[in-house]
């Protein structure tokens, strides 16, 4: 069975002191283009890049939310949805402050 993982790994000594996996494991897979983030309400942003999901987790595992992009590219005869990387900014974060017209 091929999964993929989130690990969090001290830096001093190598220990890993936080992993994510789905359950089932299967559910949660990227061969490449993907990555994490580590957010300041300590929650982790997760880029699983091959099928362009986007999702946030506590550090308990539970999904926050999730996005899966719309756009699709085909390869021969295998449809992906890949987001090379992505990051998450919060509304009032400097690179995206004003920027943003929200409907109410």
């Amino acid at each position: 069975m091929e999964f993929s993982r989130v690990l969090e790994v001290n830096p001093s000594n190598g220990d890993i002191v936080w992993t994510y996996k789905s359950t089932p494991q299967d559910t949660f897979f990227s061969t490449r283009i993907s990555g994490a983030q580590r957010l300041a309400n300590s929650n982790t942003f997760i880029c699983e890049g091959r099928h362009g999901r986007l999702f946030e987790v506590t550090s308990e595992g539970d999904i926050v939310w999730k996005f899966v992009s719309p756009h699709q590219n085909t390869r021969g005869t295998e449809i992906t949805r890949q987001i090379f990387r992505a990051l998450r900014y919060a509304l009032d974060s400097p690179e995206i402050r004003g920027q943003l017209k929200l409907a109410v």
